[in-house]
């Protein structure tokens, strides 16, 4: 398994238990050498603690106060055994289990020489033994023996032993608790933060965009989840990105095959409007001549008027589609806002005042103005004012300001039934109108926005908080 916790154990916990047991070993072997150099140094200090009483008793020639020294020291409870040699290494005082043999006498007639204080390991009657020596004196300062403690190897080996499995299982204990350590410590520091950052990437994976991971946990993982979230942030920002390309896309698509249909339409209404100029005006001067003759009886006089209506609607649908698809555009300058009003409600008067409505203009600051073409912004507003007195039952409101952000807009607000919820886009078609009895040309909103495409203003379509029917707003940027 390639796993952190496996990682962990093999790359960090496996090299320090081996550490801890070298560490272990070693102490050992250092506490090895102190205890036995202290069982040693007690062993020696016996010797020397029992030397006077038996060199004295010795020197005496009583070897029955001797015997008894030697036995004093088994009270201790260390000591395995004690002799006692003549000058010629012959034993003379035996105490305790340790039997020399002839090999052992020898080597104390050689000490019994040297006339020096010994410590060393042997084999005495089968048994590993540590034996001090000591040289007993006379009165005259000359060596008259030898003095041998003796206690059993296997005494310090069972202390050092114990010393040594006691340390091992100190050292098991401390490799479990590094164990429980590391997998806990794992867990609370590592685990719990690895898995909410997967938990988080699944619930990602599954479709939730919008969700983010919590950073928090030891600072490698929490600039671990940043990053996530900096990552899942930048990917939602592109998305926004490609979504809002692809609708502007889509717009410029459908914008330029509005532009095609446009360019068709502009072109078949220069031909129908080339051919029909001229009759149109031809009938409508016979009719006028026909209608101031006399002996006509007021049903002929009727005729010969509708006659004339229809033939300036004819010629009013005419203008409107030649406005409407007309390329030529002058360069564009500041317009007066005032100015602007004072022409569409010159204009609109006739038509007002025989369909008895009142009408409210406000022009705004005079110092209100927009950039762009006035003859096609005169030609937009009349529209819109039409449009609204067309559809009022008493009045109708025109105002124009400037708001917060400095943009300039003029709105055209009537107390008529509004327009029906879902027809927003679609009544700014070309030749859709609503008009009972085929009044109306379909045009007028067309022109409208068209003219507002031209200068870049936004067409806001909702209902008068005031005289609660239709309300038109446009949106310019204000003139520089």
């Amino acid at each position: 398994m390639n796993s952190l916790r496996t990682r962990l154990f093999v790359q960090i916990l496996l090299p320090l238990i081996l550490l801890a047991a070298a560490v272990v070993w070693m102490t050992f072997h250092a506490v090895e050498g102190l205890i036995e150099r202290r069982l040693e140094k007690e062993i020696e200090l016996v010797a020397r603690a029992i030397r006077m009483p038996v060199q004295q008793a010795y020197a005496d020639g009583d070897l029955v106060r001797v015997a008894q020294s030697l036995n004093a020291v088994f009270d201790i409870g260390r000591v395995y055994g004690a002799n006692v040699y003549d000058a010629d290494g012959r034993r003379v005082v035996i105490a305790g289990d340790a039997r020399p043999g002839p090999r052992e006498q020898v080597q104390a007639a050689e000490l019994v020489e040297l006339g020096m204080e010994v410590g060393e390991y042997a084999r005495l009657g089968g048994e590993a033994v540590y034996s001090y020596f000591v040289p007993l004196t006379g009165r005259t300062g000359h060596i008259i023996g030898l003095l041998q403690v003796v206690r059993q190897e296997s005494d310090m080996a069972l202390q050092l032993s114990e010393v040594r499995q006691r340390g091992w299982w100190v050292w098991g204990g401390v490799v479990v608790l590094m164990i429980l350590v590391v997998l806990i410590g794992h867990r609370q520091a590592v685990s719990r933060h690895v898995r909410s950052l997967l938990d988080s990437m699944s619930r990602v994976e599954a479709g939730d965009r919008d969700h983010r991971t919590d950073v928090h946990g030891p600072s490698e993982l929490a600039d671990l989840g940043a990053g996530l979230n900096r990552m899942l942030d930048a990917i939602a920002a592109m998305e926004r990105q490609l979504d809002q390309q692809r609708r502007e896309h889509l717009r410029m698509t459908e914008r330029l095959r509005e532009q095609e249909k446009l360019a068709a339409l502009g072109r078949f209404s220069s031909g129908v409007a080339h051919e029909l100029g001229a009759p149109l005006t031809v009938i409508d001067g016979d009719a006028r001549r026909l209608e101031q003759g006399e002996g006509l009886d007021d049903d002929a006089r009727r005729r010969l008027d509708r006659m004339r209506t229809q033939i300036q609607r004819t010629r009013q649908l005419i203008g409107q589609l030649m406005e409407f698809v007309r390329g030529d555009e002058p360069a564009s300058r500041p317009v007066r806002i005032a100015r602007l009003f004072e022409r569409v409600l010159g204009g609109i008067a006739p038509e007002r005042e025989s369909r008895a409505v009142e009408l409210e203009a406000t022009a705004g600051p005079p110092d209100l103005e927009v950039s762009g073409y006035e003859v096609r912004l005169e030609h937009a507003l009349l529209n819109l004012v039409r449009n609204a007195l067309q559809s009022a039952s008493r009045q109708v409101r025109v105002h124009a300001d400037r708001d917060q952000d400095g943009r300039v807009w003029i709105s055209v607000e009537d107390d008529g039934p509004g327009v029906p919820e879902g027809l927003g886009e679609k009544i700014f078609e070309p030749f859709h109108t609503r008009r009972p009895g085929g009044e109306g040309t379909g045009l007028g909103l067309a022109i409208v926005r068209a003219v507002a495409e031209e200068h870049g203003a936004d067409i806001v379509v909702d209902r008068s908080p005031v005289l609660g029917g239709a309300r038109f707003t446009l949106r310019f940027k204000e003139a520089n």
